[in-house]
């Protein structure tokens, strides 16, 4: 057997990515002997001082880390038991162990992309604004103030909120803006009559920049929350990729119109709304309407859970009763990630709720309660195992 100074040598190598494959499997070995257990545990201890807080984390994942160890390694918890007071050395320890077993699994470039899931960070506040001549503006990296005019109407930006001042109209032709949010990010703006939109990640809201005729119309596609200003001599109206029209006489709703869903789904808070699509159906408060493709009906639920409608509004996944194919859906666009199956989609249903802003690695540390696993391959493309 290799001597300490030998270990720290090729601790080092594995450290800086330099360790072949033997080395790495050594070292691995080497960990494993319970003899060994104060000599790895002070060469990771080093490691933590050295490392500028790069391997630090707070206290709670660290008592969630070293719980799931214990759970996870019975035969070995009464040794532990005594180490807990170097709970954060443990942690590290265990996951250099995980990460030289995978090393003797898979390539050492495989390995670098499992550890880069604690590189993708959750959504933020971000969007593209398109004018009426086709020019664009990152809202994200726009300063304060007024940032377009449009048509007689001043477009200003203020700390992440994007609003329309109507003044006089210069033409008479209207002009339409589109605000899109791209995967993994989301924003809200005030609409020209004074009604409120927030838009989810993958989404786009197209729109007048002055509202002068007998109705107020904008198209949606994805996922957007509204709360309508009421103007009973000017009705509002939301198309939605032409499948459907919701009719609005002041009101607050949600909207969940994603090419990928089986469905499109409308959820009334407050006020009332007349949906039209081939057939007709008016919500009262707390109800749901469902449409889907080729139904000759739209389907009313009477006691619609607004709390989950509305969980990402309000910065929060709500997967309860949620099968894991839509789970999956969310997580692709708000840590802007392609998911693939490796062998079909699992039969698993989820309950319980995360703040979305949480990185996707502490995200899926939570579902694999559940036995999903994940593996992170190249260009952000996440493998849902068996």
């Amino acid at each position: 057997m290799p001597n300490l100074a030998d270990i720290q040598a090729i601790f080092d190598r594995c450290m800086q990515g330099t360790a072949t494959q033997a080395e790495r499997d050594l070292l691995h070995d080497w960990m494993e002997e319970p003899q060994n257990e104060a000599a790895a545990i002070k060469l990771w201890e080093d490691a933590f001082a050295a490392s500028d807080g790069s391997l630090q984390m707070d206290a709670q994942s660290r008592e969630q880390m070293v719980t799931t160890i214990l759970r996870s390694q019975p035969a070995r918890v009464k040794r532990l038991n005594p180490w807990l007071k170097y709970a954060a050395a443990i942690v590290v320890l265990i996951a250099a162990a995980g990460y030289l077993w995978l090393s003797r699994q898979q390539p050492a470039t495989q390995v670098a992309k499992q550890l880069s899931l604690e590189d993708i960070t959750p959504g933020r506040t971000g969007a593209i604004l398109t004018l009426a001549d086709g020019s664009t503006i990152s809202l994200d990296s726009s300063a304060n103030g007024i940032i377009a005019r449009q048509n007689g109407t001043n477009v200003s930006l203020q700390n992440g909120q994007l609003s329309y001042n109507a003044g006089e109209a210069t033409t008479q032709t209207v002009a339409y803006n589109t605000m899109t949010t791209p995967k993994g990010m989301q924003y809200s703006l005030v609409l020209p009559d004074g009604s409120k939109v927030w838009l989810n990640a993958a989404s786009s809201l197209t729109y007048p920049t002055l509202f002068n005729g007998k109705e107020r119309r904008v198209e949606i596609k994805g996922e957007a929350y509204f709360e309508i200003a009421p103007n009973a001599t000017q009705p509002f109206f939301v198309n939605i990729k032409n499948k459907a029209e919701i009719q609005v006489l002041g009101t607050s709703f949600n909207v969940n119109a994603y090419d990928d869903e089986p469905a499109i789904n409308t959820t009334l808070v407050t006020g009332k709304v007349r949906i039209h699509a081939g057939a007709q159906a008016t919500l009262a408060p707390g109800q749901e309407a469902r449409i889907t493709a080729g139904a000759s009906s739209i389907a009313v639920k009477p006691g619609a859970d607004i709390d989950k409608a509305l969980a990402w509004k309000n910065g929060v996944f709500d997967f309860n009763g949620a099968k894991l194919e839509e789970v999956m859906k969310q997580l692709s666009r708000w840590y802007d990630i392609d998911v693939v199956y490796e062998q079909g989609i699992p039969d698993k249903e989820f309950f319980g709720k995360m703040s979305r802003d949480v990185t996707l690695a502490g995200l899926l540390r939570g579902l694999e309660d559940a036995e999903v696993h994940f593996r992170l391959e190249a260009g952000r493309r996440l493998v849902v195992l068996r």
